[in-house]
């Protein structure tokens, strides 16, 4: 009689533990977590109607999902596939895997940020989700290009999906340069010229996608009032956190368009402001009317004078911004997490949802908070993680360690962008530094002593 052997495999078990933790994500929290943004989104995606000044691609994304399967149970299905999936790739590509990976594996499913996040329809969410895979996809371009093959699949998936990343986050745009990057890098030895035409090339290719799925997706000229409307609120909030910071501050613009604009911003506009978000501006409907009603120019030049001849006070105003979204001194305050279903009432009605805080949320929420004010949900933790991981494989630097490399570099380039542009301290905000580090953390762990053997072999 033959004995049965069962033999496990450090990849096998591995790979078991994401297709487990991507069913345990969809049964904890399908179908979805929506809060007022994401009700808009859904209301816009599915009647086609612009009452946001939100990214519209996102809307367009979720009435895509939603004309299929009504509600966004189907998005959530997908956008944490692209995750989940992206990770089980990884174990797939790598040539050695490490019992260390299991472990590894398992953590970083049961954070918050995996086990809770994913099931949030958030763009913040997608962006991240989109921008990992990416470079994943880059990943398998650059083993392809190692075994001598043209990965013409890898790199059209992976300008695609920085495509879609860009048109739901617009400072996402930073990820295209450490992408092209790898691209450059892999074909280094082809000469710099090859190098710099396939990676220009492939630049050019996520341009004229993003620009085919904008003019697809985005109805009219919606998508640039948004912008405009977004730079309107940053230059609002920068002015009043510099009046904030120097009471004597001129405001020479805008004492010469509306003099008494000029006192009622002074008198209240400082005392509103606080480095945690900009919404503290519109509670007060005075300021908040003043400041709408003055024209584009006038605000421009004065916020242009404000960086010039005050770049201390800016600086100044700008880094407790960022301290906020980054650091989170108080995390309670930054809307850590959100679960659940609520939105505007009317639209609500008209999307068939009903509110939703359910016992099962309750206990989702609860989980969250055991992480809440430790490393699992600190971006700082995360930068660190993301600073650590680049190092590690800049020694190793094998051909697929590059792109791991550039999406850690991509992720802190974006929380850098937030120094400029941040006006509220939301935790989602910053998602996708999170994920790049456990990406990264979850790719060392595939092959922890790989190092050893490349400096040897070199």
């Amino acid at each position: 009689m033959t004995a049965l052997k069962l033999r496990l495999e450090a990849a096998d078990v591995t790979r078991w533990a994401l297709v487990a933790g991507y069913l345990l994500v969809l049964a904890l929290n399908l179908p979805g977590h929506l809060s007022v943004d994401p009700v808009l989104s859904l209301y816009e995606g599915r009647f086609h109607e612009r009452i946001t000044w939100g990214p519209p691609f996102h809307a367009w994304v979720l009435g895509v999902f939603d004309a299929l399967l009504a509600g966004t149970s189907l998005y959530v299905v997908a956008t944490s596939l692209m995750l989940f999936g992206g990770w089980m790739w990884l174990v797939r590509m790598s040539g050695r895997v490490s019992w260390f990976a299991v472990a590894a594996a398992i953590a970083v499913v049961l954070t918050p940020n995996v086990l809770v996040y994913q099931g949030i329809v958030w763009k913040d969410v997608f962006f991240a989700n989109t921008a990992t895979l990416g470079f994943i996809c880059l990943i398998g371009a650059s083993r392809a290009w190692a075994e001598g093959r043209r990965p013409l699949i890898a790199l059209g998936g992976a300008a695609l999906l920085f495509a879609m990343a860009s048109l739901v986050r617009q400072n996402g745009l930073v990820a295209w340069l450490p992408a092209a990057a790898v691209i450059a890098w892999a074909l280094r030895d082809k000469g710099w010229r090859t190098a710099a035409s396939w990676a220009g090339g492939w630049l050019v290719l996520v341009a004229l996608i993003a620009q085919t799925l904008s003019v697809s997706a985005i109805p009219g000229e919606s998508d640039n009032k948004a912008i405009s409307r977004g730079v309107r609120i940053v230059q609002h909030y920068d002015l009043a956190g510099a009046i904030a910071h120097d009471p004597t501050l001129p405001l020479s613009h805008i004492d010469a368009a509306n003099p008494k604009a000029d006192d009622i911003l002074r008198a209240r506009a400082g005392q509103r402001w606080s480095p945690d978000r900009v919404d503290w501006l519109g509670a007060d409907p005075v300021v908040g009317r003043t400041l709408w009603k003055l024209p584009d120019e006038t605000v421009r030049a004065e916020w242009l004078d404000l960086i010039r001849e005050h770049p201390g006070t800016y600086l100044q105003v700008r880094l407790a911004d960022f301290q906020w979204v980054f650091a989170t001194p108080i995390i309670d305050r930054c809307l850590p997490v959100h679960v659940g279903v609520t939105g505007p009432p009317e639209r609500m009605a008209a999307l068939k949802l009903a509110e939703r805080r359910d016992p099962r949320d309750d206990q989702l929420y609860n989980y969250t908070t055991w992480f809440l004010d430790t490393p699992v949900m600190s971006h700082v933790a995360y930068g660190l993680l993301a600073l650590m991981v680049a190092g590690a494989l800049l020694v190793r630097r094998r051909p697929e360690d590059i792109p791991v490399i550039a999406l850690q570099v991509a992720a802190l380039g974006f929380t850098a962008s937030f120094l400029v542009i941040s006006i509220a301290c939301d935790y989602r905000y910053l998602y996708f530094l999170d994920v790049a580090a456990l990406t990264g953390l979850l790719y060392l762990s595939l092959d922890p002593t790989g190092w050893r053997r490349s400096a040897r072999s070199a």
